[in-house]
């Protein structure tokens, strides 16, 4: 599933002047000769290679593809997902586990104390002692 750009060719037109409507919704080619189902809403156009499924269902999916995203994102620049010192195949999956169990943590802190994540790290980076996160003393109460 991707958000298609205006200029993109779509049966053989580019996908903003296939249809002058703003909501509608197409199976058709793209360019490169992928069969795609095209969703337009309003000025958004949604592709996904799923010709079964509805607008609303293209749309909903597609907000969950932007929190997955998010989650990917703030793994790799705040918890150093990237960044493994460990290089061997064994090592790897514990560390990419550990980075997701830390966002598991840090995003449940973050709930509970209603605040970005940005606003989370910089209360945890800037304070002289070390933080007591209630999610991460749940969950050692937990295990």
């Amino acid at each position: 599933m991707c958000r298609l750009k205006k200029n993109r060719r779509f049966n053989g037109r580019a996908v903003r002047h296939h249809r002058r409507h703003p909501y509608w919704v197409e199976s058709g080619w793209l360019s490169g000769g992928l069969k795609v189902l095209v969703v337009r809403y309003g000025k958004q156009y949604y592709a996904t290679k799923r010709l079964t499924l509805s607008s609303t269902e293209v749309r909903r999916l597609y907000r969950w593809r932007a929190q997955i995203e998010e989650v990917i994102r703030v793994c790799k620049d705040h918890l150093t997902l990237t960044g493994g010192q460990s290089h061997s195949e064994k090592a790897q999956p514990h560390h990419i586990t550990c980075g997701f169990v830390a966002f598991c943590v840090l995003e449940r802190e973050r709930h509970d104390r209603q605040l970005s994540i940005y606003q989370l790290k910089r209360q945890l980076s800037f304070t002289g002692r070390a933080p007591t996160l209630s999610a991460l003393e749940r969950l050692r109460r937990a295990a």
